[in-house]
C-alpha cells in the first residue's frame, strides 16, 4: 500500500453515545489510485474483523489493519462517508484527521478521503475528485458488495466545506465572495488572494456538474463566503456545522453565514480553540514543521475536545444516513 505524504505545510483551507460504548469493528485502511486527468490517491478506511496494528506514515501513526478484508455485518451494506481536507491553495492530506476517519470506520462506516491535488481550479477539480473517488468505491470488487449507495454523507474541513457543499449541489458564487472580501482585512484566511477589483462580478453562478446524491453534511470550520442564500437553496438536508471560537476564519462571513443561508436550519456547535483544533494532536515532528497547524492556546486540550466531537458526528451520521 502506498501512502502519499505531501502538503503537510499546506493544510490551510487544510449527542453523546457514552464513553463506555464498545467498538463494533476494528479499522482497516487501504490506499488506492483513482484515475483522472491527473490520477490521485484516496485513503479508504473501513470496518474489519482483523486485528489492528501500528502503521507509520511519515510523522503519523494509524492504528489500523493494512489492506484487511472488509468486515461489516453479514448481509448488511454499510453507509459511506466522504471526507475532504482543507488547503484550497495547494495539495493536502487527510492523514492529520486519521483519528476521526478511523473512529468512523470502527463504527461501521466506509470512509473515502481523497488526497486532493493542487492546481488552479480547486472549485472544479475537487468536486470531480469526490465523484470519481465515490464511483471507485461503489464499483471496486473489494468494496462494492459492502457499500450502500443510497446512504452517502460527507464531512468537509475548511476549504473542504466548500467542496462538500459543491458536491451536494450548492451553486458557487465567486462574485459574492469578492463582495464579501472587499475591505475585509479581518478575514485573511477567507480573503487573501481574492480579487476585489470587480473582475469576478460577472462570474457565472453555477452548480457543479459533479454533484452527487448526498443525504447529510458535517462542516468543520467551513469556508462559506463563496455561497449566498439562493446558491444554498438546494441543500435541503441535515447539516451539522462546527466552528472554533478563536478561529481566524471569521464566523459571521463563513460558518454563521452558511447557517443563516441554508433552507433547513442546521445543528450548530462551537468549540474552544483556533481553526486547526479539528486536526489530530500533532506528532512531535509535525509540530516542529507546522506550528501554525499544531499550536493551541494555553490550557487547551485538543484530544479532550475531539473525543466528544467524534461521538457527536457519529451519532449525527447514524441518524441521517
Amino acid at each position: 500500500m502506498r501512502f502519499g505524504l505531501f502538503g503537510l505545510l499546506l493544510l490551510v483551507g487544510s449527542l453523546s453515545m457514552g464513553s463506555a460504548e464498545a467498538q463494533p469493528f476494528h479499522a482497516g485502511v487501504a490506499q488506492v489510485t483513482v484515475q483522472d486527468d491527473f490520477p490521485f490517491e484516496v485513503l479508504v478506511a473501513y470496518p474489519t474483523q482483523e486485528a489492528e496494528g501500528s502503521i507509520e506514515v511519515g510523522p503519523f501513526t494509524l492504528s489500523a489493519s493494512r489492506d484487511a478484508a472488509v468486515g461489516g455485518s453479514v448481509g448488511k451494506r454499510l453507509p459511506v462517508v466522504i471526507f475532504s481536507h482543507g488547503s484550497g491553495r495547494g495539495p493536502g492530506t487527510p492523514l492529520p484527521f486519521g483519528g476521526l476517519l478511523l473512529h468512523l470506520a470502527r463504527k461501521g462506516f466506509i470512509v473515502v478521503a481523497p488526497f486532493h491535488s493542487g492546481g488552479r481550479r480547486p472549485f472544479e477539480v475537487r468536486p470531480r475528485q469526490i465523484r470519481k473517488a465515490v464511483d471507485f468505491v461503489l464499483t471496486a470488487p473489494r468494496f462494492a458488495t459492502h457499500v450502500d449507495s443510497a446512504r452517502i454523507g460527507m464531512i468537509g474541513f475548511s476549504f473542504g466545506g466548500v467542496v462538500a457543499l459543491l458536491a451536494a449541489g450548492a451553486k458557487l458564487n465567486l462574485g459574492h465572495l469578492a463582495r464579501y472580501c472587499r475591505d475585509r482585512r479581518d478575514d485573511p484566511r477567507a480573503c487573501d488572494g481574492v480579487p476585489t477589483d470587480g473582475s469576478l462580478a460577472g462570474a457565472s453562478v453555477r452548480r457543479s456538474p459533479d454533484a452527487i446524491d448526498l443525504r447529510a453534511l458535517v462542516l468543520l470550520e467551513p469556508f462559506g463566503a463563496p455561497f449566498d442564500g439562493p446558491g444554498l437553496a438546494s441543500i435541503d438536508m441535515p447539516v451539522l456545522i462546527y466552528r472554533a471560537l478563536e478561529s481566524d476564519l471569521r464566523a459571521e462571513g463563513n460558518a454563521l453565514a452558511l447557517a443563516q443561508g441554508l433552507p433547513r436550519s442546521p445543528q450548530q456547535r462551537a468549540v474552544p480553540g483556533g481553526h486547526f483544533v479539528f486536526v489530530d494532536p500533532c506528532p512531535a515532528a509535525l509540530a516542529l514543521e507546522a506550528p501554525q497547524v499544531c499550536r493551541d492556546p494555553p490550557g487547551l486540550d485538543r484530544a479532550a475536545i475531539q473525543s466528544p466531537l467524534r461521538r457527536e458526528i457519529t451519532s449525527f451520521l447514524r441518524s441521517n444516513l
